[in-house]
């Protein structure tokens, strides 16, 4: 795994709240997708697609399609985490997530997993292509 932390090309910080801990002390398993969507929306800012007026003017937005997820390590109340993410592959009307959480020295993984969203029309509540504008950032930043 550690190699492949390497193919990330965007890492987010982010501090586990103690909102986010269960009765053990830990933060609670759903929680990890909270971040990782986060992570998610400030790579598209980061890349130059600003999702708040994608979403409002109706260009772009996603719905998730399938998550895995594989649990490696806790995090607990108060740690500080990089959230890895990338998008090595897209389709028609899909793209592929990868991600992970790691300790914030980026030596100890917590979590990583894979998602899949689909393009979304929320007016006609449908599938719709990945537009190009979006394809064209992503892969600028990527790479083909």
């Amino acid at each position: 795994m550690q190699a492949e932390l390497e193919s990330f090309r965007f890492w987010y910080p982010w501090r586990a709240r103690y909102r986010d801990c269960d009765m053990q002390g830990i933060v609670y398993f759903s929680v990890y997708f909270e971040y990782v969507e986060q992570a998610i929306m400030e790579y598209f800012r980061q890349i130059g697609v600003p999702i708040g007026k994608t979403i409002h003017e109706g260009s772009f937005d996603w719905a998730f399609a399938h998550a895995e997820i594989d649990y490696r390590a806790p995090v607990a109340f108060d740690d500080l985490v990089s959230i890895g993410i990338r998008i090595p592959k897209r389709g028609r009307s899909s793209f592929e997530v990868h991600f992970a959480v790691v300790d914030a020295a980026r030596e100890r993984v917590h979590a990583h997993g894979r998602l899949v969203l689909v393009c979304y029309d929320s007016r006609s509540r449908r599938s719709c292509p990945l537009p190009d504008f979006v394809r064209e950032k992503i892969e600028a930043f990527e790479g083909a």
